[in-house]
């Protein structure tokens, strides 16, 4: 509304940038929690991989040492793995809670400043409508005052 000036303005805006930052980190921290659980169906596949071909070697008659204890060292490496990556995944997902907490917070923060902000409009309408009233009145008045 013309002439309208919200004395909080700026801080509304620096809310608002607060919120739209917030919002930015969730969806980066969530982007990596989706990222991290690809890479463990990444791990599990191989690991499936990997035993599978230690069955087909067991099952062929060669008794290839070697292989079979490349096989065994990989499946133990993978094992692992996988339990880090079950942990980086607990991990993420707690950063990703604080992360929606801490948007949710901002998004409060920028829902109170904007309604404070509509409220100052109001008030500033019925302050408007007022001086409206008065003018008309006065206008009323000195029209009476000529003809009469």
């Amino acid at each position: 509304m013309k002439g309208f000036k919200f004395k909080l303005e700026s801080v509304l805006e620096a809310r608002e940038k607060k919120f739209d930052d917030c919002q930015l980190e969730f969806a980066k921290v969530k982007n990596k929690l989706l990222n991290e659980k690809k890479n463990l169906e990444f791990m599990y596949h191989e690991l499936e991989q990997t035993q599978t071909g230690l069955e087909l070697v067991l099952n062929s008659g060669i008794m290839d040492h070697t292989l079979i204890f490349c096989h065994q060292n990989y499946i133990n490496k993978l094992n692992g793995d996988i339990q880090n990556q079950h942990r980086l995944i607990e991990e993420v997902e707690k950063e990703l809670e604080e992360k929606n907490r801490l948007m949710l917070e901002a998004k409060k923060e920028k829902t109170m400043m904007e309604k404070l902000k509509e409220k100052a409009m109001e008030e500033f309408k019925k302050h408007i409508e007022k001086q409206d009233l008065i003018n008309i009145d006065e206008i009323a008045v000195n029209r009476h005052k000529r003809t009469g």
